[in-house]
């Protein structure tokens, strides 16, 4: 299709302007080094589950902070040796879903955390934002990038690395990150920020370019933020040198480990020019998925094969 081809050929050869800021990197590191100062006290508690070819685990570990991050952790039975391991992020305003979800997985082999992102499902969110007005989670804290909520939501989702990597059963070097939209964003930071996954996997992916995001969207999670500004015009600049830390843009260079991207051509949440921004500036290996007619969804059954094929060959 003609169309397509010239659309996918313009946004290849899109190169978004960086906006990162001088102590970028370093904010990062001191808050990866605080993160990493406090104790995981990861907490296990085995469940009855009607899938008994499975153990299955209430998962607790603290994040950031003190706040108890909640996860499913799902085992396979009768493990022999070291296992590849799946860590999920879910969407914005979703949650971790049921165990029974992750069996195209297990029954292969895999072990899998599941996590209920601070402040969502089972999480909750035991930090003080002075901003949080809005009712919205990609507002809170968003005059202060230490008091943002998206930076502890990238650490968090680190920690969950950091609980598999103390697992006897876990194959360190076989872990894989995946999510969509709001998971598929977290995804992408934490490929850059930690370099021990050795897969990444963010379909439709947020927090990606984000002031042409902003400029583009019509919809999701980014909308709070222009009405944030509707009400106060005064802190434009600040709000967008808070963002600018969380942008994938500034953070995918960093990206070491193989990463695969899909991308829907109708998307008015996560715009298609905003994602193929990120994507144009990963330099490790890279692959991309587009879907001409797709809006923000990647639930075709094509979609999952494709993806349960490609972990397969890659992890």
């Amino acid at each position: 299709m003609k169309f397509v081809d010239e659309k996918v050929s313009d946004l290849e050869s899109y190169e978004a302007d960086i906006t990162r800021q001088p102590d970028h990197w370093d904010f990062w590191e001191q808050t990866i080094q605080f993160a990493r100062s406090k104790p995981l006290n990861e907490q296990l508690q085995k469940l009855d589950y009607p899938i008994k070819q499975i153990d299955v685990y209430d998962l607790s570990y603290h994040g950031f902070d003190e706040t108890p991050i909640k996860a499913h952790y799902i085992l396979p039975k009768n493990i022999v040796g070291k296992i590849p391991c799946l860590i999920f992020f879910h969407g914005y305003g979703g949650h971790k879903g049921s165990i029974s979800d992750y069996m195209k997985w297990t029954i292969q082999g895999y072990a899998v955390i599941a996590v209920d992102a601070r402040g969502h499902g089972e999480t909750g969110d035991y930090s003080n934002y002075s901003t949080e007005e809005m009712g919205s989670w990609v507002t809170k804290g968003i005059l202060n990038k230490e008091e943002y909520y998206y930076r502890k939501v990238y650490m968090d989702s680190v920690r969950a690395i950091d609980f598999a990597c103390s697992r006897e059963e876990v194959d360190s070097e076989r872990i894989a990150i995946i999510g969509a939209s709001f998971g598929g964003g977290i995804t992408l930071a934490v490929a850059a920020l930690d370099d021990r996954p050795k897969l990444a996997i963010a379909d439709v992916p947020n927090m990606s370019n984000i002031e042409l995001a902003i400029r583009e969207k019509f919809e999701g999670s980014l909308t709070f933020v222009d009405r944030f500004l509707d009400r106060h015009p005064e802190h434009v600049e600040r709000v967008f040198n808070t963002l600018s830390y969380f942008d994938n843009l500034n953070l995918c260079e960093q990206i070491k480990c193989k990463v695969r991207v899909s991308v829907g051509l109708k998307d008015p949440i996560c715009p298609p020019k905003s994602i193929y921004g990120v994507y144009n500036q990963i330099k490790s290996e890279k692959s991309m998925i587009v879907y001409p007619f797709s809006e923000h969804h990647v639930h075709h059954v094509e979609h999952v094969d494709n993806m349960l094929q490609y972990v397969n060959e890659n992890l």
